[in-house]
């Protein structure tokens, strides 16, 4: 008997007879077995299912489910949904638009269903990615949520993105409950349903939303993220709507993103240096005003901070935050900032890396600034000079 007739035969040898050879026979055999007959193989029986999942595991530990994966390798991704540790679904898989492309899944709405019943054995799922990028067009009705209702009892799935250019529902998102990472990279989230997945996650230590993805009262997550550590966010709004973060107790790590309003982060700012616990503040969205620069430099315990400035004085007065280690500066001005820089250099000593990514610089004063410096190893980057 060939090996392919041995696979084509399978269901109907006496069970004995294959519990007669041992591992290593078969998984000879599996190495002469194209796709589709090792998918015949592991169909046998849970033995020979196990050692396909053994055989495959390495290839579907981290996987994407890309648009134009083929139905053979859906197959084969079903079969070792067990060993799928991090998944990446793309939603454009399921896009019938299919007009200018002959790629993704002829029969979406059965080929979901495949997904979610597999979705439901994944023990081993830790990460979980869902985006939607494109266009979508689909039969499928609200296909985040069926997601999200697939892996709400799965024990291991700690971190979790959802990131989509449209409109999308995310009903389902609160029934989570062991998150500890999670993205939510969507235009619009009812501020009810973060705040409700914040309460049913009590471990969530970090916490991406995309800007404007909430409008306003923020701080209504407050009472519900006691162990959050990590908050980056962005919405443009009154410094009321920001101050609320600054009672979050044990955070540690905050990035603020897109527009805001001139001076507003001046409250929280001033509330975060009198508990000085954060040590990463990163603010993308403007130049920092003379009040809120005055209230940054008094948090002491910053290790890494990165925001715009339109002033020299205002970039020398960084000197101030005795514990900094990395800094990234933009300047909206064709000011040289080099000689504020010095002050930085002189008073910071244990700074690493020093970026200017932005800005009117002369990198010969500032390296020889640093070489001159007694046991600096201070690490100079400069992106764009004005």
């Amino acid at each position: 008997m060939t090996i392919k007739d041995f696979v084509s035969n399978a269901s109907e040898i006496n069970s004995a007879n294959m519990e007669d050879l041992n591992e290593d026979c078969l998984y000879y055999i599996l190495e002469y077995l194209p796709t589709e007959d090792s998918i015949s193989f592991a169909q046998v029986c849970q033995r020979f299912r196990q050692l396909l999942i053994t055989k495959w595991c390495g290839k579907f530990r981290e996987y994407i489910l890309e648009s134009y994966c083929t139905r053979l390798e859906l197959i084969k991704f079903c079969i070792c949904r067990e060993a799928v540790e991090s998944l990446t679904i793309d939603l454009d898989h399921f896009d019938t638009a299919r007009c200018f492309r002959n790629y993704g899944c002829i029969a979406p709405k059965n080929c979901f269903e495949v997904l979610c019943q597999t979705l439901l054995g994944m023990v081993g799922l830790q990460q979980l990615v869902v985006k939607q990028l494109s266009m979508l067009i689909t039969p499928i009705e609200k296909p985040f949520d069926r997601i999200l209702t697939a892996v709400r009892y799965l024990p291991s799935l700690r971190s979790l993105k959802l990131h989509a250019r449209d409109d999308c529902s995310l009903e389902r998102l609160s029934q989570l409950q062991h998150l500890e990472n999670l993205q939510i990279l969507v235009p619009k989230i009812p501020l009810a349903t973060l705040v409700k997945t914040c309460k049913s996650n009590g471990k969530l230590g970090s916490l991406h939303i995309g800007y404007a993805c909430i409008q306003k009262n923020l701080g209504d997550i407050v009472p519900h993220c006691k162990n959050l550590e990590v908050l980056k966010f962005g919405m443009s709004s009154n410094s009321s709507d920001y101050l609320p973060l600054a009672r979050l107790p044990k955070l540690r790590e905050l990035s603020y993103f897109g527009i805001r309003r001139s001076g507003s982060f001046e409250p929280l700012l001033s509330a975060l240096a009198a508990k000085s616990q954060l040590t990463h503040l990163s603010i993308d969205g403007g130049s920092l005003t003379l009040q809120e620069t005055s209230q940054l430099v008094r948090i002491q315990s910053l290790r890494y901070f990165k925001g715009f400035f339109s002033t020299t004085d205002y970039v020398e007065m960084l000197g101030s935050l005795a514990n900094l280690e990395e800094v990234c500066i933009s300047m909206f001005s064709p000011l040289d900032i080099s000689h504020s820089l010095l002050a930085v250099i002189a008073r910071c000593n244990k700074l690493k890396l020093l970026r200017i990514a932005a800005g009117n610089v002369n990198t010969k004063i500032l390296n020889d600034a640093i070489r001159l410096k007694e046991g600096s190893d201070i690490v100079l980057v400069v992106d764009k000079v004005s």
